[in-house]
């Protein structure tokens, strides 16, 4: 969902880019964005938040939904948001946790 708000906000003059690891996320990622008509502006790579399939400096904003909570190596994730953000670029990230009482 949060690729398809991005493709959004861009409009079509810019660019999203999902990356997932999992072959099934990346089907359901292109089929929505498929079926809302962003095909053109939505790319979506297989790969890791550790190793993003990303050039240096290539986007303005990086968009995280809890997916830094569940890195193992949270400072090699914030080092690679660096390395592929564009200068005076920014991140945006969410990070959520569900506490239950049982």
């Amino acid at each position: 969902m949060d690729l398809l708000l991005a493709a959004r906000r861009v409009g079509p003059g810019g660019r999203a880019i999902g990356v997932d690891m999992t072959p099934a996320m990346r089907d359901v990622a292109k089929t929505a964005a498929a079926e809302a008509g962003l095909g053109e502006i939505v790319t979506v790579h297989a790969g890791l938040f550790e190793e993003l399939p990303i050039d240096d400096g290539s986007v303005d904003v990086v968009i995280s939904n809890g997916v830094v909570n569940l890195a193992h190596d949270k400072s090699r994730v914030f080092a690679e948001i660096h390395r592929v953000l564009r200068p005076g670029g920014g991140d945006c990230i969410w990070l959520t946790s569900w506490f239950s009482e049982n």
